[in-house]
């Protein structure tokens, strides 16, 4: 399995994780303390939240640094076209107080960059009349905006337990690599997909092992960053391969029932509003179940979850791959996936926690 530029990216990615740290102790020594008051907030002491700087900056420095033929200055591209997404969100981490409708106009560049300078135009999701509509580049466009938007949003809700959005974005990678190294599917990485999911994979794996023990947090730069990234990703892949646009749909099953159930939840069962942030999320519950089973240390129920998590998510990530070209098998797999959340969300809730949020 080729892991070449990942070694650089990981050293970078943990050296400026520590910086990063280094600075946020210095700012609370004098009263700047990072807790945000929020409902998903789960710590009490000060924690950087630029974990998604030391992500960033370390893939495109060493995008940079082996930015010598076609393949690299791509992908330094990519990063480039990302680059609003990161910027919103870490306005948002230096506690700027963006409205959410706002937010999503600012996030409009990332979209329109993939679709006019990126060739990520999706026109075909085998789903019959309606991708006739997609054909009509504006409806292409919009969307496509809608997709993006919308996951990067996605990947920012999911980000609640330590360790959680990164592992995620791992077993997204990994299943990559492994599965067609061992399997020999359809999903064929080109050179310059290799060379970008390697630099990605550095990144996340050096901000990880700080992150699962709760030293720094990603941060919304690094979520709508992460959630940019990833889409162009898949869906390149999806389009240089020619299988299943299902695939890349069930391999972001996760951050996509979660975004919808929210919304489902919030506007229909709770009658809370659908655009604010709560902690009724599918890993809230599963963390607070941990708690009840009186597992007393905090880090132990993070560890928890996220094992839980990917323990259940990663199964249905492989699928993606190895199912790659064969739609029914995706679509009857992603229907499962959706069930199975449901089941999980709904077996593991407090019974109280619709009854109360309607008085």
């Amino acid at each position: 399995m080729f892991i070449g530029y990942a070694p650089l990216s990981f050293i970078l990615s943990v050296a400026l994780c520590a910086f990063l740290i280094f600075l946020d102790r210095k700012a609370a020594s004098i009263g700047d303390i990072n807790v945000r008051d929020s409902a998903q907030t789960l710590h009490k002491k000060s924690i950087s939240r630029f974990g998604g700087v030391a992500i960033y900056l370390s893939a495109i420095i060493t995008t940079y640094i082996f930015g010598f033929n076609w393949a690299n200055s791509a992908a330094f591209l990519i990063m480039l076209f990302c680059l609003p997404a990161f910027l919103v969100g870490f306005l948002d981490d230096l506690k700027f107080n963006i409205d959410p409708k706002l937010r999503m106009l600012l996030l409009l560049p990332v979209p329109m960059l993939f679709f006019y300078f990126g060739g990520i135009q999706v026109t075909d999701l085998h789903l019959g009349y309606f991708d006739d509509f997609l054909e009509v580049e504006i409806l292409a466009l919009f969307f496509l905006c809608f997709a993006v938007i919308g996951m990067m949003n996605a990947f920012n809700l999911i980000d609640g337990i330590n360790g959680q959005l990164s592992s995620y974005l791992l077993s997204i990678i990994i299943a990559l690599k492994v599965v067609e190294s061992l399997s020999g599917t359809s999903v064929e990485l080109t050179s310059e997909y290799r060379y970008f999911t390697n630099i990605l994979l550095g990144s996340l794996l050096g901000f990880f092992i700080l992150n699962l023990f709760g030293k720094i947090f990603l941060g919304d730069a690094g979520a709508y960053f992460l959630g940019a990234i990833v889409c162009y990703a898949l869906i390149d892949a999806q389009q240089d391969n020619n299988f299943s646009p299902w695939a890349v749909m069930l391999m972001l099953a996760y951050p996509f029932t979660d975004l919808i159930f929210s919304v489902v939840r919030r506007k229909f069962i709770t009658g809370g509003d659908a655009m604010q942030p709560d902690a009724e999320h599918l890993h809230h519950v599963i963390y607070k179940r941990f708690k009840k089973l009186n597992f007393r240390h905090d880090r132990a129920r993070h560890l928890l979850t996220i094992i839980f998590l990917t323990t259940f998510n990663f199964p249905y990530i492989a699928s993606a791959v190895y199912f790659a070209d064969n739609t029914p098998a995706l679509v009857s797999i992603f229907v499962v996936y959706i069930l199975s959340y449901l089941l999980i969300y709904f077996s593991l809730s407090p019974r109280f926690l619709i009854s109360n949020e309607k008085k």
